[in-house]
């Protein structure tokens, strides 16, 4: 506005005396949006107090620079004639006669007040701007903090990998030399056998060979009694010479090597664990539950158009999906084409992603099996809970796997797949889900599909909140149907409703449920639901048919 107006400017008288104290002495600021001079005492108040902290203070021999006024000056296309007018329509400034040939029926405003006007406007916005300023000032140095931390920890972790690939290297080669060692002790004990055979082979054939010299050179010339003699000695002697024995021989040693388990060598290594989002950087804002709101993004139906199990997103675009009586795994988009299946040897019933991106499973069957599909598509066996039966699968943010058992009995297991601690829910559980506060959320009920409540468990195993099917609208539920539930990073608890044709939200230790759906959206029989990291609510049917919703 500045520049269409073409101000020009006249320095202002700027005080000796602190406008705070009133003092002559030290008055060495200025403050150009207070426009009062300080002295260096007041002027740390000045930079301390919350309103004036972000002034822009200048030395006070800087001061001319503001403390203006503005001047009217002369119209460029009538001579002799001032432009003391604002034309508010066409943004400018005007003469009299500008006004009366050009702007008679515009709105109009005497230049000296739209000029104070214009003046509040722009120190408004400058305050504005230093506001602005500040904030992505502060987020930059967040930013600067955070890429130096990252490359610290990077650093850390190299450090610790090499002692750790140090370490493992140590360990085989400890194990590799006590094979050896063991080898060079055979050897050694082979060569100590070896020459104590050899001698006694070796005496043996040196008095043989002597019987046989002396048979041959004497057998001719001998009197009867030497003869004799002879053939009295040999009968005795021969006999000593038994080759009927069999010779013991040793046998040579046999290596068999063992197998290489890059996943038992990656555990001992270890894992890049990178920290999940705070509340303040998730990917998406935290919209309040509307049903009338809530937008469709897209529907599709799965190939075998039969009960969805269990959803699980991979990333912002994909999900992993089971389905009923099918022992195909598949990977969908959000607009339902297939990227990738996988086919197993059992029937998947829940889905969970660990932090390491691999998908853990359990099955249909009554089974104590829980199976796990790494990134490069190997199905190898997670754990074994025998003899408690694997139904509802989650894993936290540290790295827990929470296991319901269609019991009182929720399993904990860590990475490795080794039991570390069991917690009761009070009735049998049914599907599960971790929070980001260290929580879980359980659905309880008397068959795998029949929910009649759902409880909120702590990090002390104890629970601390229950829904018994209450609803925002006055209305109340009996129980309801689902195969599995879910969150979001807010950790609001998805509970899809097969009865009802609904999926119902709670927020923290809310008695009521929201409905998330509206019958406009045309959803029935939800069996499973999932949040993506875009905050998109997948919502999988009896019928096969999955929505893709948006808050």
């Amino acid at each position: 506005m500045a520049s269409k107006l073409s101000i020009r400017r006249a320095q202002v008288h700027v005080p000796n005396t602190c406008a705070w104290c009133e003092s002559v002495q030290d008055v060495n600021w200025y403050c150009n949006d207070c426009q009062e001079a300080l002295c260096d005492r007041c002027f740390e108040g000045h930079q301390r107090a919350r309103k004036t902290r972000n002034d822009d203070v200048v030395p006070i021999k800087e001061a001319n620079k503001l403390g203006e006024a503005v001047l009217p000056e002369g119209c460029k296309t009538h001579r002799g004639k001032t432009c003391d007018l604002y034309c508010s329509d066409c943004d400018i400034v005007m003469c009299a006669m500008c006004f009366t040939k050009k702007h008679k029926q515009h709105t109009f405003k005497n230049i000296e007040e739209e000029i104070v006007s214009q003046q509040q406007y722009m120190q408004d916005q400058l305050k504005i701007l230093k506001s602005k300023s500040v904030h992505f000032n502060d987020n930059l140095s967040k930013r600067h903090e955070m890429n130096k931390s990252v490359k610290e920890s990077v650093d850390v972790i190299r450090q610790t990998v090499q002692t750790q690939r140090q370490k493992l290297k140590a360990e085989i080669d400890s194990i590799a030399d006590a094979v050896l060692v063991e080898l060079s002790s055979l050897v050694e004990e082979e060569e100590k056998s070896y020459q104590q055979d050899c001698k006694s082979h070796e005496q043996t054939i040196k008095e043989i060979k002597q019987l046989i010299r002396g048979v041959e050179q004497n057998a001719e010339k001998m009197s009867s009694t030497s003869l004799v003699e002879l053939t009295g000695r040999l009968r005795t002697t021969i006999p000593l010479y038994a080759v009927t024995t069999k010779i013991m021989l040793p046998r040579p040693p046999h290596f068999m090597p063992g197998k290489l388990n890059a996943d038992q060598m990656k555990s001992m290594i270890g894992y890049i664990h990178v920290d999940q989002l705070k509340t303040e950087d998730l990917r998406y804002e935290k919209k309040k539950v509307d049903s009338k709101k809530v937008s469709q993004i897209s529907t599709f139906r799965v190939p075998r158009q039969v009960q969805i199990n269990s959803i699980c997103p991979s990333d912002d675009i994909h999900a992993w999906m089971s389905v009923f009586s099918s022992n195909e795994l598949i990977k969908v988009n959000k607009e339902g084409k297939v990227i990738e299946s996988v086919n197993l040897d059992f029937n998947p019933w829940c889905l969970a992603v660990t932090n390491t991106e691999e998908l853990l499973i359990t099955r249909c069957d009554v089974s104590p099996l829980i199976h796990k599909l790494s990134k490069d598509r190997l199905v190898t066996r997670f754990a074994d809970i025998s003899p408690l039966v694997a139904r509802g699968i989650s894993v936290s943010d540290s790295d827990e796997v929470f296991v319901t058992t269609h019991t009182t009995t929720i399993q904990v297991l860590n990475m490795s797949g080794e039991r570390i601690r069991q917690i009761s829910c009070g009735s049998d559980g049914l599907s599960i889900v971790c929070l980001t506060t260290g929580c879980i959320a359980v659905t309880t009920g008397a068959d795998i599909y029949y929910c009649k409540e759902m409880i909120v468990i702590n990090k002390s195993d104890q629970i601390i909140h229950k829904w018994r099917g209450e609803l925002d609208n006055g209305q109340k539920l009996g129980k309801s149907i689902q195969c599995d539930i879910a969150r979001d990073r807010y950790d609001r608890v998805f509970v899809p409703d097969y009865n009802t044709n609904q999926v119902y939200v709670l927020s923290g230790n809310e008695q009521q449920a929201k409905c998330l759906l509206d019958k406009k959206h045309g959803v029935t029989e939800p069996m499973a639901v999932r949040v993506d990291r875009c905050g998109h609510v997948w919502i999988g049917c009896y019928n096969g048919t999955v929505h893709v919703m948006e808050l």
